[in-house]
């Protein structure tokens, strides 16, 4: 038998309300994904089939890389672990995105720790990788994370306290 929400003694109701939503038109996806293959002819027109080589192993270690500082950040933003996290291949999100909503907090936080850790894990490679190599990952990071920290720098007047969801075509931002 169902009863009335406002029946129920124990009942908890979340309401949000949208406050800003950004559309990502195919436009943007698109020059996204031909600044990937632009990177990739500059790398084979200079360093041959290494540059292609570089190419293609730098994104696999760039993807490993944003897993291990995620599951870093995870030990140090509580919240964060809680979420569940997946890989997606679909434009303008590749990489790891949260499953589900987000706390705005959250997601600048983890991103913040991303792009800056994932630089000095790059930079403390520099000694040992060859140039082709170098170029490719901090390409690709830089590339991977554009997006979010886009989306991030243009949510940066909400308050921290909402909650994102990104979705394939668009990211919203609620509160309460």
């Amino acid at each position: 038998m169902k009863r009335k929400l406002s029946e129920q003694e124990n009942a908890t109701i979340y309401q949000y309300k949208l406050i800003k939503r950004k559309v990502i038109v195919k436009e943007l996806i698109y020059s996204h994904l031909l600044m990937a293959f632009i990177f990739a002819g500059c790398q084979i027109l200079i360093y041959r089939m290494e540059g292609l080589f570089s190419w293609l192993f730098g994104f696999a270690l760039i993807q490993a890389l944003h897993l291990l500082v995620l599951l870093l950040t995870f030990i140090r933003v509580d919240e964060a672990a809680d979420r569940q996290w997946i890989w997606r291949i679909t434009p303008p999100w590749i990489g790891f995105k949260p499953a589900n909503d987000i706390s705005l907090l959250i997601f600048r936080r983890v991103h913040r720790h991303l792009f800056w850790i994932g630089l000095c894990f790059i930079a403390l490679l520099y000694p040992w990788t060859k140039p082709s190599l170098m170029i490719s990952l901090v390409s690709w990071h830089i590339w991977l994370l554009t997006p979010r920290l886009l989306l991030s720098f243009s949510f940066r007047k909400q308050r921290k306290d909402g909650v994102l969801r990104l979705q394939t075509k668009e990211a919203s931002y609620y509160h309460r």
